[in-house]
């Protein structure tokens, strides 16, 4: 490597689009800077190599080795790494920037409470399986490596010592390469926190990372190191040879199992020690759901704090809000023969909750609560997702449990019941057993009519349910944020404005989507920093901007409105994905479809079983021809939505049109049903075009331009940019039309 020029940087100093502002932290092997990324108008961090080892090869490879392993994966606990740069021979790696402290600062040299230990070493544990399962080795494990955000959500970072295990399979050789440099033999890491095989410079596997993350857990939860001492040869001695000081005789309020599951970690021998970060984490939930249940007394949930609120066990709920554009005129969803969605483990549906008030302008709100609980309890991981378009049909009946659930295949249903009465709130839930129509669990919730009450009576609610399901499936795996609560809005309009726009997703209509769109746009008049407000007001824009409805274009550019809500939202809670995405959709129409794909995979990661935004990233990434992404995304969607909306076809006609499968997209196209939209006549005739059968197109061709409503010439943009198709997807349906004899 030829001379790499010393590092001038200063802030205010521009490198390529981001702008330094200051320096956040500096250490033996980077020296981290806060900037602006100019063109996302967003906060990050850029690590660079310090001065006095801009020259060492070995230092400047090590951070490529960061960047390459931690780009390859995309887990809310792990920092995210967005890009490598290079400017004027400066090289730098770009990350997510994190506001908090590093775990090594939490502990202070303190126990930490039990509760806080156990959450933040299950997410590092949820972090390490997720890079196991790509063949990458950390290798570095240690307090001062993770880092614990102002939500409580912890972060694992550095892996410039990750090493790809061999037998990967899914990394290109290059990869392999930069990654596998340490020679045999070679010990790396951090003294205090290797495992007895990587003292002895053996080779490494995944246990060795669980070892570390054990010790780790020692340090959390007694406030010193399982293994010290006063020099190098004595740290390796009692790694190799000394068990650590009990944790029970430091730290009297260690729960005997969690004992068990710390020597476990810190077995010596990596075959009597966890084999995988997965059984780790198992045992971690499981201790936390039984030591949840013997805090239940009389049926009645003790309140829990917001670390004890999580119980990592699957189950499956109703998704916050239907699949978009479920129904494009003013009717209610029509029953259809039902699938049940497929099932590796529970499931469950959240039918709509009865309005008990008696007042039907109130029914917004009972609805909108279930949606609530439904997208906390999605964010679960495996999960069978009952689509909340199939299990609003079943809204206001009398139902038998046993036959929903056969329809749905469910095998439990939520049921429940709101009644405002003034200042107070009266819900009343019932869990039930399909199989069996059992009543599981059933309580009463009487509550405050403000939004901190309704938030913490949506995490109680659902992490009741969730410990009555675990007892059958034990602990499995919960996506998204586990420690993190999202901020509620300032008072209870901005609460009342989301759940209308629960209503709108599920009865599209430009009536209820100009009444959403007006609610919240009063209350971010006051509350500005509510960020499910802006989230929400600018996938409202972005619809404006897809349908016209609404839409001022005399007065205001409604996509630059939705990328502004979109920015701020962002800017506000970027861990939630309905901010990412929102900011997905707004750069799909803005034609920025690089970062929309991102966006795309970063909303599905962060909750991978809401069926609403599983269609939606799903369908525009097949638009952009992205079917190897978009196809499983949609199909799942499909899956778990036993009454699909009658727009779902087109998911499907695409990929067939596409392919040239052209009798398939005929059938597709001729299932889809969008009263009043062009595209269902648009593809029918497309399809008969490719077919040669250009008599039966004319009246397609027909009811295209009465829906279009505007000239041929125009559709082509209107398709690209307001329909976010990529345009040799659009040219290749215009082909079709051509031959069915539209002259544009």
């Amino acid at each position: 490597m030829g001379d790499i020029p010393k590092m001038h940087i200063q802030p205010g100093q521009q490198l390529l689009h981001y702008k330094l502002i200051e320096k956040i932290g500096e250490g033996g092997m980077g020296v981290v800077w806060k900037a602006e990324d100019t063109r996302l108008h967003r906060n990050v961090a850029l690590k660079f190599v310090p001065d006095e080892k801009t020259q060492d090869s070995a230092v400047v490879d090590r951070h490529l080795r960061e960047a390459r392993a931690a780009s390859a994966l995309n887990h809310p606990n792990i920092c995210s790494i967005y890009d490598i740069g290079e400017s004027d021979g400066t090289r730098f790696i770009v990350m997510e920037l994190l506001e908090g402290e590093s775990l090594q600062h939490r502990i202070g040299g303190k126990p930490m409470a039990v509760d806080n230990a156990i959450e933040f070493t299950s997410q590092i544990a949820d972090a390490l399986e997720a890079a196991h399962g790509k063949g990458i080795i950390h290798r570095d494990i240690k307090s001062s490596n993770i880092f614990i955000t102002g939500h409580g959500e912890a972060k694992m970072l550095d892996f410039g010592l990750a090493k790809l295990a061999a037998g990967a399979l899914d990394a290109d050789e290059k990869t392999r390469t930069a990654m596998e440099m340490t020679a045999p033999g070679a010990v790396v890491g951090t003294i205090a926190y290797m495992s007895p095989e990587q003292a002895l410079g053996k080779e490494l596997d995944a246990r060795t990372d669980i070892f570390s993350l054990g010790v780790v857990l020692y340090e959390m939860i007694t406030g010193r190191r399982a293994f010290d001492g006063s020099t190098s040869a004595a740290v390796f001695d009692a790694i190799l040879n000394r068990a650590p000081t009990a944790p029970v005789s430091l730290n009297p309020d260690v729960p005997p199992e969690l004992e068990r599951i710390i020597n476990k970690t810190l077995e010596k021998d990596p075959a009597l020690r966890y084999q995988s970060a997965a059984g780790m984490l198992a045992d971690l939930k499981r201790m936390r759901r039984d030591s949840s249940a013997e805090r239940v007394a009389g049926g009645i949930p003790v309140r829990k704090s917001r670390f004890g609120l999580i119980a990592g066990i699957v189950l499956v709920a109703a998704v916050a809000g239907t699949l978009l554009w479920q129904t494009l005129d003013q009717e209610a969803p029509q029953a259809v023969d039902a699938k049940p969605a497929s099932s590796t483990g529970p499931s469950i549906a959240v039918l709509p909750f009865t309005n008990a008030s008696g007042d039907p302008a109130q029914d917004y709100f009972s609805d909108g609560l279930a949606a609530e609980i439904g997208t906390e309890l999605a964010r679960y991981r495996e999960l069978s997702v009952i689509a909340r378009g199939s299990s609003a049909l079943y809204k206001g009946e009398d139902v038998d449990v046993r036959e929903v659930g056969a329809a749905l295949g469910a095998r439990y249903l939520l049921q429940g019941s709101v009644r405002k009465m003034g200042d107070r709130i009266r819900v009343i839930v019932q869990l039930s057993d399909t199989t069996d129509g059992r009543s599981v669990w059933d309580d009463r919730y009487d509550r405050d009519l403000n939004t901190q009450d309704l938030f913490d009576l949506q995490d109680d609610l659902t992490s009741r349910v969730v410990n009555e399901i675990a007892g059958t499936y034990g602990a499995l795996t919960r996506a998204g944020l586990p420690g993190a609560r999202r901020k509620p809005p300032a008072s209870m309009e901005g609460y009342d404005c989301v759940l209308r726009v629960y209503e709108y997703l599920n009865v599209h209509t430009p009536k209820n989507h100009f009444e959403a769109r007006e609610c919240l746009e009063t209350v971010l008049e006051t509350d500005t920093d509510y960020a499910d407000g802006h989230a929400w007001l600018g996938y409202l824009y972005g619809d404006q901007y897809h349908h016209r409805w609404n839409e001022e274009e005399n007065s205001y550019d409604s996509l630059a409105r939705a990328g502004q809500h979109a920015d701020t939202a962002m800017r506000l809670d970027p861990t939630s994905h309905v901010v990412h995405g929102t900011m997905a959709l707004t750069l799909y129409f803005r034609g920025d479809y690089e970062r929309a794909r991102i966006e795309s995979l970063r909303t599905i990661e962060l909750n991978p079983n809401d069926a609403m935004w599983l269609s939606l990233m799903g369908l525009y990434l097949i638009q952009q021809e992205d079917f190897e992404n978009g196809m499983p995304m949609f199909r799942k969607s499909m899956e778990v939505n036993p009454n699909p909306p009658r727009w779902a076809p087109m998911g499907y006609f695409y990929e067939h049109y596409h392919y040239g499968r052209y009798e398939q997209a005929l059938t597709d196209a001729r299932s889809v049903q969008m009263n009043g939209d062009f595209r269902m006549p648009m593809f029918t005739a497309a399809s008969l075009g490719q077919l040669g059968r250009m008599e039966e197109a004319v009246p397609y061709l027909d009811e295209m331009m009465t829906y279009w409503g505007r000239p041929a010439d125009e559709l082509r943009m209107e398709l690209i940019r307001r329909h976010a198709l990529a345009p040799t997807m659009v040219d290749h349906l215009l082909e079709g039309l051509t031959k069915a004899g539209l002259e544009y």
